[in-house]
């Protein structure tokens, strides 16, 4: 199997304490403490990134959100104002 390039490098800073209990996790689990930085890190950023992009609520919520959605929209004068400005013909 070819090696992954990596070019890019994120240094941090650690203690004597956490040094020491990352070297030895990495070692307890059969990773370089590089790769295991790197998993531990992926898991927590796709973890925090799935929190955020999925909206959850509930049931009673969500039929209040879709209502809303579902609303006729109030013009926004400066839009309508744009959009009776004559157009700009594609180059």
């Amino acid at each position: 199997m070819a090696a992954t390039t990596r070019p890019h490098r994120i240094d941090v800073r650690v203690s004597a304490e956490q040094d020491a209990m990352i070297r030895e996790a990495a070692a307890l689990a059969g990773q370089t403490v590089t790769g295991f930085l790197l998993d531990a890190a992926e898991d927590r950023a796709r973890e925090v990134i799935d929190e955020r992009r999925d909206l959850v609520m509930s049931k009673a919520t969500f039929a209040r959100f879709a209502e809303a959605l579902d609303a006729p929209g109030e013009p926004v004068p400066e839009l309508v104002e744009l959009f009776r400005l004559p157009r700009i013909p594609a180059a």
